[in-house]
């Protein structure tokens, strides 16, 4: 881990060799941005894209907030490619977070303390995740994974969410994730229904009526999955001791409730 973190800290002081030397900030469409230009490989100025950051103290950012994939500001147009350090701490408003496909980089506490965000929807192409990025999120119940190769974590990056909060990686890509170093040690789930070797897994499951109709009620610790009998899953959620879930759109038939290592088969009317 240290080699890792150290060669991490090198790449990241090369990328802002070239950033202007005045940090200047940017206003556009209700977001926050400062400038900034990576080093190109073999020495020089290369591409200039923009972080998103937060002047206003306390933050001020709320409600659902999407951040384009490209912004005009200074008279030019840019990719925005990172979320800068503590750039939506505290934002007590804050809801949701709809990040583009161009990000690689969330920035230390970077969505900490955001008490009302629910999901973390990470876009294939990620480098890295910086310290305590999503530290004090009680609501906060996903991070979804489009890589299907592990990306860098700093220290800290999720082990202290990882309690509470369900890491989503691609179908089948756990024992990928898990082989990296600094992924290790980290409950893992994928998309498939699989679950990693860090799981304490729940050994009972209790699901009724059986038959249903309408309303399934499940009594579980943690992730649930619902497949068919072809083995797709058609449900996924996160149960807290006791949930009901509403099943009347599901086609009639068989399916298996998962929940750890134990299974229930339940009969939709």
């Amino acid at each position: 881990m240290k080699r890792t973190f150290i060669f991490s800290v090198l790449a990241m002081t090369l990328m802002l060799f070239c950033q202007d030397a005045f940090a200047y900030d940017y206003y556009a469409n209700g977001i926050y941005y400062r400038k900034v230009t990576h080093q190109a490989p073999g020495g020089g100025c290369g591409e200039t894209t923009l972080i998103v950051v937060n002047n206003d103290y306390p933050n001020t950012y709320s409600g659902d907030i999407v951040i384009p994939a490209m912004e005009t500001v200074g008279g030019g147009t840019f990719r925005v490619t990172y979320i800068g350090s503590e750039a939506f701490y505290g934002c007590t408003e804050l809801t949701s977070v709809t990040l583009p496909v161009n990000i690689v980089n969330i920035g230390f506490h970077a969505f900490a303390e955001c008490p009302l965000l629910e999901v973390i929807d990470l876009p294939e192409g990620m480098a890295q995740i910086n310290s305590n990025a999503f530290s004090f999120c009680p609501r906060l119940d996903y991070i979804y994974i489009h890589d299907t190769e592990p990306f860098f974590l700093w220290d800290d990056a999720l082990a202290d969410i990882n309690d509470h909060v369900q890491i989503v990686v691609p179908c089948n890509c756990i024992e990928t994730f898990e082989a990296a170093e600094e992924w290790q040690g980290i409950q893992l789930y994928d998309d498939c229904g699989n679950v990693g070797v860090g799981e304490t897994e729940t050994t009972t499951v209790a699901v009724y009526p059986n038959p249903v109709s309408e309303t399934l009620t499940i009594e579980a610790d943690g992730l649930v999955t619902i497949v068919d009998v072809m083995g797709r899953v058609v449900r996924t959620l996160f149960v807290d001791n006791k949930q009901t879930l509403n099943v009347k759109e599901l086609p009639s038939g068989v399916y298996f409730v998962k929940a750890g290592n134990a299974v229930k088969k339940i009969m939709v009317e």
